[in-house]
């Protein structure tokens, strides 16, 4: 999923569900700048895949709530 169009129309402020993790937009905002473009939830182990052009790694709900 492009983390862009998931975020597209919403404010900062706001929390979106992906595959029961909680994650705020204000984070997925800051992940966009660092260079992630891309992300693939993995519900039984409750992590986020996440890629961009230079950068990759996987996040817990905890490691994301950090970047807010």
């Amino acid at each position: 999923m492009k983390i862009e169009d998931m975020i597209s129309g919403k404010d900062e402020s706001e929390e979106m569900i992906i595959e029961g993790l909680r994650i705020p937009v204000s984070a997925l905002k800051n992940l966009m700048q660092e260079g992630y473009e891309h992300l693939l939830p993995y519900k039984e182990e409750k992590t986020l895949s996440m890629w961009g052009k230079t950068c990759t790694g996987c996040f817990t709900e905890q490691e994301i709530c950090q970047k807010a």
